[in-house]
C-alpha cells in the first residue's frame, strides 16, 4: 500500500523529470526549427518563466563546471605554491601581520607570471610601480593590479585570519557560490535581453500589420535567446577568445527573434 507521502514524492519527482524532458526538447526545437515557435508563443507567462528557470539552472551548472574546468588546476597550483613559499600571515585587529623580513618579493614561475610583494614597513605604497599581473600586501590594504586597473581591499573587511583559511573556504565555497551567483545573474540577464529583443519581435510583425499582445513577444524574444546561449556556452567550453563574439552572440538572437516571430504570424 503506497502511503500519501510517498504518492506525493512520487508524483514530484514524475512532474521534475517530465518538465526536464519537455525543456530539453524545447531546447532542442528552439535551435532548429521556427515552426516550434508557433507551438509555445501563446503559452502562459508561468510556462515562460518557468523555462526561462530552467535555462538559467542549467547555463549555472554548465558555466560552473567550465569555470572549475578552465581555471581550477590553475587555482590550485597557484594555492599549493603560497602555501610553499608565502611567509606565515596573520590578519589581527584590521591589520596584517607577516613573519618575515620585509619588503618581500616572490614571484609565482607559472604560465603568467605572478608578482606578490609583502611589505608592511611602508616601502611600497603605489602598486603601479609593480609589474602586472601583482598583489601587495601592506599592513591596513591588499592591492591587486591587473590590465592598468588596481583593486584594493582593506583588511579589517577581511573575514579570515590566515590565507590558508581562505583558500580552504574557496575550495568548499565555490561550488553553492558560483553557482548561486551565475544562476541569479542569468535569471536576470536574459530576462532583460528578452524585454529588449521584443522590439525586434515588433518590427517583425509590422510587415502584416499585426500586432500581438506584449507577452507573447516576450515569451518569442526568450526562447530565441536559446540558439545564442548554446552558441555560447560551446564557445567558453573550447577556452577560445573569438574576437566580437557578443556581437555574434546579439545577432544571432535578434535574427531568431525577427524569423520566429514572423513564422508566427505569417499564414502559410
Amino acid at each position: 500500500m503506497t502511503s500519501a507521502n510517498g504518492t506525493c514524492e512520487g508524483g514530484a519527482r514524475h512532474s521534475v523529470l517530465f518538465f526536464l524532458v519537455l525543456f530539453y526538447r524545447q531546447v532542442y526545437a528552439a535551435v532548429i526549427d521556427f515552426s516550434f515557435y508557433r507551438t509555445i508563443f501563446e503559452q502562459g507567462l508561468r510556462q515562460t518563466l518557468l523555462y526561462l528557470l530552467y535555462l538559467a539552472a542549467h547555463v549555472a551548472a554548465i558555466l560552473t563546471l567550465i569555470f572549475v574546468w578552465h581555471y581550477g588546476p590553475a587555482f590550485l597550483e597557484i594555492s599549493n605554491w603560497a602555501e610553499e613559499n608565502f611567509p606565515p600571515l596573520e590578519v589581527r585587529d584590521g591589520q596584517l601581520f607577516v613573519e618575515s623580513e620585509q619588503p618581500l618579493v616572490k614571484k609565482y614561475p607559472g604560465r603568467q607570471l605572478i608578482t606578490f610583494v609583502f611589505d608592511t614597513t611602508g616601502t611600497y605604497e603605489d602598486p603601479q610601480q609593480l609589474e602586472e599581473p601583482s598583489f601587495l600586501f601592506t599592513r591596513e590594504k591588499l592591492y591587486f593590479r591587473i590590465l592598468g586597473q588596481t583593486q584594493t581591499y582593506l583588511w579589517k573587511e577581511w573575514p579570515f585570519r590566515k590565507v590558508e583559511d581562505f583558500t580552504r573556504f574557496v575550495k568548499w565555497a565555490y561550488f553553492p557560490t558560483a553557482y548561486s551567483l551565475i544562476f541569479v545573474y542569468t535569471t536576470l540577464a536574459k530576462g532583460l535581453w528578452a524585454l529588449i529583443l521584443t522590439s525586434i519581435g515588433l518590427l517583425a510583425t509590422a510587415r502584416s500589420d499585426i500586432r500581438l499582445p506584449f507577452q507573447q513577444y516576450f515569451t518569442i524574444a526568450l526562447y530565441s535567446l536559446t540558439p545564442a546561449i548554446v552558441i555560447d556556452l560551446a564557445v567558453r567550453m573550447t577556452g577560445l577568445e573569438v574576437p566580437l563574439f557578443p556581437f555574434l552572440y546579439l545577432i544571432t538572437a535578434a535574427l531568431y527573434t525577427y524569423m520566429a516571430t514572423y513564422k508566427c504570424v505569417v499564414v502559410e
